[in-house]
């Protein structure tokens, strides 16, 4: 009976070594990792909060590059408004000077062949205004066309989403394509259409600097909602490296007692057979 009592206690010696060893094998890792959470097994339910976290997180940081482009693009787009704002002061200019008759025939061309150069350039510059390859100012693209959607948020849809105000400043559509001034009825007539003109490419600029405003709320309110999503995984993920330590301290002294109790219990054993065998 006795030797059967040695045996279950030297059992039971290996399995509480084997369970420290396990134990410190397990908090090496985490130290190591500086997560407690390196396995399902350490904690399921805070596994899958964490997982949903790191993703939500990685959403808001892909939202706030998109938030960033999107707030290049209204800033290269209210910039070239601001160009043709100051050509179509020009061509009123032009259109007033050549609305008098002190000027003859041939004051008005040279002063139309000016006007015509402007109005070039401003279809130069609503066809060659982009942000990554799309037209910003032509009404041709979803940048400009009024379909256009910027994704703002980490989910799809609704509130996450801000509609692209449409800019269309093509010469055509400002109804000043087939302006001339080289006749002071041409003249006359352009001065009030070249108004009109300005008074959309003005409605255009403002249109950006709104959409500018906003998206720099959307940027801030993202960057702290990540912010707050990022503490939030921490708190699950990361490790108490002051109760780690502890731990650690506490399995280390627990792993030593058991070695130390298994080599006094295999002495006692080992003495106990001797004995008997002597007793033989």
């Amino acid at each position: 009976m006795a030797m059967l009592i040695d045996k279950a206690s030297g059992l039971g010696l290996n399995h509480q070594i084997s369970e420290r060893q396990k134990a410190l094998s397990k908090t090496h890792e985490k130290m190591g990792t500086g997560k407690q959470i390196v396995r399902a097994q350490d904690n399921a339910s805070g596994l899958a909060v964490a997982k949903l976290l790191e993703a939500m997180s990685r959403g808001y940081k892909a939202d706030s590059i998109n938030i960033g482009d999107a707030m290049s693009a209204m800033n290269i787009g209210e910039a070239t408004t601001q160009g043709i704002s100051d050509m179509l002061g020009r061509m009123h200019e032009l259109s007033t000077q050549a609305a008098t008759d002190t000027l003859s025939d041939s004051d008005r061309k040279v002063l139309n062949d000016e006007f015509q150069q402007l109005k070039q350039e401003i279809d130069r510059q609503t066809s060659g205004t982009q942000f990554n390859t799309q037209d910003l100012l032509s009404g041709k693209s979803p940048l400009s066309d009024g379909t256009g959607k910027l994704q703002v948020g980490p989910n799809a849809g609704g509130p996450n989403e801000i509609d692209v105000a449409k800019h269309d400043l093509r010469t055509s559509s400002l109804g000043i394509a087939s302006m001339d001034i080289s006749t002071r009825n041409g003249a006359t007539t352009a001065i009030d259409g070249i108004n009109k003109a300005n008074q959309t490419v003005i409605e255009s600029r403002v249109s950006f600097g709104v959409q500018y405003n906003r998206l720099e709320h959307a940027y801030n309110n993202n960057e702290n909602m990540n912010i707050n999503t990022s503490a939030a995984l921490q708190l699950i993920e990361d490790l108490d490296f002051a109760k780690a330590s502890m731990d650690k301290a506490r399995d280390d002294i627990l792993n030593q007692s058991a070695v130390l109790a298994q080599r006094n219990f295999q002495d006692i054993s080992r003495n106990s057979m001797l004995a008997l065998l002597g007793q033989n």
